[in-house]
């Protein structure tokens, strides 16, 4: 009887004990799932928020893309000639390089046209063949190439020197917007014009040169206020129909700006005669068979152009460079001890200046 009982108070301790460890691990567990729920609540937020940060990112690649919205200009099939210059500007910090073009001289009419008289036909047909590049190619064929170059390299500005057309004709201004349309809007252009781009003389009484001024504004306004670029340490003048006086609006224009006391790089078709190097007339007339600059010859100036280059030719003179064309062959000297000048080959023989403008300390390295 005693050992039943005892048996039975065994039995119940077991049955306590068992109850109180199955308690402790209900406990445990039901802590432990706790714990588990609380972490993955924190994991799925900051996975969230990952993968908020990630999608804003994601989605403002597609913006900044478009935004960017850079256009690819073909290169040109053409192997251009680059005629190199550098201006070297005192106290300058940053650096500048634009492209120059003259003396294309581009011809389309080679069929009947009617500003283009047919006692004339035979002259343009020489001239279209004598306008062309040493391999062969007429200018009007190289003028698109011309346009793929500009637009392919990396300017700031593009500079038009005059003679771009051998003489005004409809045919002549259509071809050339035809491709001055597809330059680069984003990289401003200087067209100084020269007697050619003006000139009617084909046309008989159908045109005037009034009306080919008219025309020319239909380019890019051809306005003799916008013939300049200013930048902080220098400006670029152009000057317009230097095959001509200068008109004393123009003079007054490029007195203001000299005014500003920055360094002048001046622009024009026609070059000015050397005062101190002989070489130039040499090379003109042995190309020109005469002067062929102002400062003699056709080129004897006016008071109001007379005005203009004793600026040029003064010692204390503001203007460092003189960039021009007209000559139809290279020149590189001085016009004075303080003014250099450099003539470009002309555009149809397949050459384009690469201007390069720069600090004196980095041009000297």
């Amino acid at each position: 009887m005693k050992n039943r009982k005892s048996n039975k108070g065994i039995l119940i301790k077991i049955l306590i004990f068992s109850l109180v460890v199955l308690s402790l691990l209900l406990l445990v567990m039901a802590l432990i799932h706790i714990k588990t729920q609380e972490t993955e609540k924190e994991t799925s937020e900051i996975t969230e928020v990952e993968s908020s940060e990630s999608s804003e990112v994601i989605s403002s690649v597609p913006e900044s893309e478009e935004e960017t919205d850079i256009v690819a200009y073909p290169a040109p099939q053409y192997d251009f000639t680059c005629e190199e210059v550098t201006i070297k500007i005192p106290g300058m910090s940053e650096e500048y390089t634009f492209a120059w073009i003259s003396d294309l001289h581009m011809i389309t009419d080679l069929a009947p046209a009617e500003d283009v008289m047919p006692s004339n036909e035979e002259t343009i047909q020489f001239r279209y063949e004598f306008f062309s590049t040493p391999d062969g190619m007429r200018s009007v064929e190289l003028w698109p190439e011309v346009v793929n170059f500009l637009n392919y390299g990396d300017f700031d500005g593009v500079i038009f020197g005059g003679d771009m057309l051998d003489y005004y004709s409809n045919s002549n201004l259509k071809a050339f917007m035809q491709e001055f349309e597809k330059l680069n809007s984003e990289v401003p252009v200087l067209y100084i014009r020269a007697d050619h781009d003006y000139g009617y003389w084909y046309g008989g009484e159908v045109l005037k040169e009034t009306d080919t001024h008219a025309l020319h504004k239909t380019i890019d306004k051809d306005d003799i206020n916008d013939k300049y670029w200013e930048f902080d340490d220098f400006i670029i003048i152009g000057v317009n129909n230097s095959t001509k006086d200068m008109q004393q609006e123009q003079l007054d224009l490029i007195l203001s700006l000299y005014e500003k006391n920055k360094k002048i790089i001046m622009v024009t078709h026609v070059p000015y005669a050397s005062m101190i190097d002989e070489s130039l007339k040499a090379l003109s007339m042995e190309v020109r068979q005469k002067v062929y600059y102002w400062g003699g010859g056709d080129y004897v100036p006016n008071a109001v152009t007379k005005a203009y280059l004793d600026k040029v030719y003064a010692e204390d003179t503001n203007i460092c460079q003189v960039l021009a064309g007209h000559l139809h062959a290279q020149w590189d000297g001085m016009l004075t001890q303080q003014v250099s000048q450099h003539i470009f080959t002309p555009g149809y023989m397949g050459t384009i200046g690469i201007i390069h403008v720069v600090g004196e300390e980095t041009g000297n390295e």
